[in-house]
């Protein structure tokens, strides 16, 4: 659970995102795939559909971020879309690491480690809700 501190941090930071929005998300695939170029193989050719979903899951969590409960449906429904993609548990860790540094790089000298700490926690909440809902849906592929 996120403390009022850390949801005004991760909100004050997403307007850095906004304001950079497709260079955010540019910039985010760029260092993924630079970091772990083996996930390249599960994203599309041309990338700019799949950098308007990741916006508008950022923004979906972040307009959801004092009430998570609200959106645990479609961020376990997410999570079992992606175990169709070939996402394994360990691609979790890394993109979050990678949106942090994104973040941090584009907030430049406005970043804190208190903002690194919310986004920490936030990220945390999204990928276990998402690695429950791929859990269910390997759990129900099993046992067909």
């Amino acid at each position: 659970m996120l403390t009022r501190e850390q949801i005004d941090l991760v909100r004050d930071s997403a307007e850095c995102l906004a304001e950079a929005n497709v260079a955010a998300t540019n910039a985010f695939y760029a260092n993924l795939f630079a970091a772990a170029p083996e996930v390249r193989t599960l994203f599309p050719e041309d990338m700019y559909s799949q950098s308007e979903k990741l916006w508008s899951s950022i923004v979906k969590v972040i307009e959801n971020i004092e009430a998570p409960d609200e959106i645990q449906i479609e961020l376990r429904s997410l999570g079992a879309r992606h175990v169709g993609y070939g996402a394994a548990t360990a691609h979790y860790a890394i993109v979050s690491e990678i949106l942090v540094e994104t973040i941090s790089n584009l907030m430049k000298d406005k970043w804190s480690d208190a903002h690194r700490s919310a986004w920490e926690n936030a990220l945390e909440t999204v990928c276990s809700t998402m690695l429950e809902g791929a859990s269910r849906s390997v759990q129900k592929s099993n046992s067909r």
